[in-house]
């Protein structure tokens, strides 16, 4: 017997009751709205929207826009048996957008052509199951909240929608809500609803994501795992430092690691003797996700005291940075900042998250169980995506080789780009380009002074500023000479 449902279906709740989600991402352009609609007068809504218990519109609403604007006042609706908290909402707008997967190959018992019905699970018969990732994060949140999609079946019995979905009905066993259609209308229904339908837009949420979010994501480097099958593996490494940075690194480089993250890097290559100062303005202790402002003010104590004895950094570098600016700003004043702490001949050393990696990922539908209660992303035409994380909103920037070389030659005039195809693209970067002074300024007024929760700043920033401004022009100009 299958699991009596904790949700509830409407085959026709009115519109006028919807209360749209505020961080719905989707904008469509002219041509996708219009090919929406036509879509919706040829099919009608075959694919329910899905509400939270308190009749918010979790997924479905560039569908009900277009339902507006055809003349229709209800639709088909899923209603969460009990109200969710807002990732677990993100997590539904996403399964429900890319649910649209047939790697598998499922069949079933038909309805009633043109009508819903609900599709007993002993009949469904997966003849081929793919994409296990996928149908394990769907599992994930039917076992917490219930039936919640559906699928479209043909006269045949075959899936023509959602197979993902019927598989994971068939090994829980729980009966599938299901639309019927001809064998005829299955291939214009199918080409109609996996088509994109708009791109994703972040504007409406810019203020949710602020720029101290930014550590919640911090990895703990070097840390090994606890669990005894993995007993001395490293839980989290980077390839910044092991490829591009320790193969040639002396003891005699005077490095910064600036945006360090927990500072384990340089932490351990300070006991084996480097001379190795580390950067985080969102320093947190272990176990906190509270930032200790006595520890950043550390750090920009000893940096100043560094440079005023021994000048500009040999080697600065910038571990997986760039990628977690909130803004294009944000992103100019790391690099510009970084180009001021490099010496006249020093290098810097630069990871971030590779695009064509993410494009993968996101075209094969990799989404696990473990990944699905954590990380939900959506690329906007900026190559930038927003993740709900442990509770709050983060934003990761992507970058091609080819964005990446033309934005570090604003800074530097050698760039050498390598591991092209990896999940981090990285760069060698050397002779600093002289910029504006005022650039500097600001640059270094936002990256050693940075906003905290309530608009408080620390304010302690000044001597090392008034050195960095100093050091800077003196580099600058035997630059020029």
């Amino acid at each position: 017997m299958s699991a009596a449902p904790t949700t509830t279906f409407h085959e026709s709740y009115p519109l006028a009751e919807l209360r749209p989600a505020d961080y719905n991402p989707r904008r469509l352009s002219e041509t996708a709205f219009q090919r929406l609609q036509a879509s919706l007068r040829r099919h009608g809504v075959v694919k329910p929207v899905i509400l939270n218990a308190d009749g918010t519109l979790v997924a479905g609403h560039q569908r009900t826009k277009g339902l507006k604007a055809i003349g229709v006042t209800h639709t088909p609706a899923v209603m969460l048996g009990t109200k969710v908290r807002m990732q677990d909402e993100i997590q539904f707008n996403l399964l429900h957008n890319r649910v649209e997967t047939e790697a598998s190959v499922v069949y079933a018992e038909p309805g009633e052509i043109g009508s819903w019905s609900w599709i007993p699970w002993q009949t469904i018969r997966v003849a081929e199951r793919k994409n296990l990732s996928f149908v394990n994060a769907i599992a994930h949140m039917t076992a917490g909240h219930g039936p919640w999609g559906s699928v479209v079946i043909d006269d045949q019995g075959r899936v023509v929608l959602n197979a993902e979905y019927a598989v994971v009905a068939a090994i829980s066993r729980f009966d599938v809500l299901a639309w019927t259609v001809t064998s005829a209308d299955a291939a214009q229904l199918h080409a109609d609803l996996t088509g994109e339908y708009g791109v994703y837009d972040w504007s409406a949420i810019e203020d949710k994501a602020p720029v101290w979010n930014q550590h919640i994501v911090q990895p703990k480097r070097l840390r090994k795992f606890s669990s005894k099958a993995k007993a001395g593996k490293l839980a989290y490494g980077s390839e910044t430092w092991t490829q591009l940075v320790l193969p040639w690194l002396k003891p005699t480089h005077r490095v910064l690691d600036f945006g360090a993250g927990y500072g384990d890097y340089a932490k351990h290559l300070r006991a084996k003797g480097f001379n190795i100062h580390d950067y985080e303005p969102y320093r947190c202790a272990d176990g906190s996700y509270a930032v200790d402002i006595k520890a950043v003010v550390g750090m920009i104590r000893d940096i100043n005291r560094d440079m005023a004895a021994n000048g500009l950094y040999d080697v600065v570098v910038l571990d997986s940075v760039i990628n977690a600016t909130t803004s294009l700003e944000y992103q100019h004043w790391v690099l510009a900042t970084v180009n001021a702490l490099c010496a006249a001949d020093g290098v810097v050393c630069l990871g971030t998250r590779s695009l064509a990696r993410e494009l993968r990922d996101e075209q094969a539908g990799r989404v696990t169980s473990q990944t699905a209660t954590t990380k939900m992303s959506f690329l906007d035409e900026d190559n930038v995506e927003m993740n709900f994380v442990k509770g709050k909103w983060q934003k990761l920037r992507f970058h091609t080789p080819n964005t990446l070389e033309t934005l570090l030659r604003r800074y530097f005039q050698e760039v050498q780009i390598s591991d092209r195809s990896g999940s981090n693209i990285k760069a060698v970067c050397r002779r600093p380009v002289p910029l504006p002074a005022g650039e500097y300024e600001k640059a270094f007024e936002e990256e050693f002074n940075m906003p905290y929760p309530n608009g408080f700043r620390h304010g302690r920033h000044l001597e090392l500023v008034g050195n960095l401004i100093k050091l800077t022009v003196e580099r600058n100009n035997s630059l020029r000479n």
